[in-house]
């Protein structure tokens, strides 16, 4: 599922490239990971591909990868790519879940950039769905 792309106020659409001042990919990666595993109903993240690679990559050069996964995020000229694949419990349904998610990483995307945000693209690929 992806949301539809969101201006977010003045200046939306403005977000500069990747390199920007007030840009730290790690932090904002952590800070959204803690806010949608937070949310009742997401039981845990899945490996997505930047942890695929990484896994990978650290196998071949020998190094461990035992970071946990993370939300995806990637600035762009115009906003933000935010990817979250995530393991589901039953506890309520998969759209109060989606939507949740979706307003959790909005928030948390404005208060941890400086500067207007953009558009955000969300996409929310739910990898299981259980008990």
């Amino acid at each position: 599922m992806t949301e539809p792309k969101t201006g977010t106020g003045p200046g939306a659409g403005t977000a500069s490239s990747a390199g920007a001042p007030g840009f730290d990919g790690t932090r904002v990666s952590d800070r959204l990971t803690k806010s949608v595993t937070g949310v009742d109903g997401v039981t845990g993240l899945a490996p997505g591909l930047r942890d695929r690679v990484a896994t990978a990559a650290a196998r071949v050069m020998r190094r461990p990868a035992d970071d946990p996964p993370t939300v995806d995020v990637d600035r762009t000229s115009g906003g933000w790519n935010v990817r979250v694949d995530a393991h589901l419990d039953d506890s309520r349904s998969v759209s109060e879940i989606v939507d949740e998610l979706y307003a959790v990483i909005a928030v948390d995307l404005q208060a941890a950039v400086d500067g207007p945000v953009g558009d955000i693209d969300i996409d929310v690929r739910i990898v299981s769905r259980g008990r």
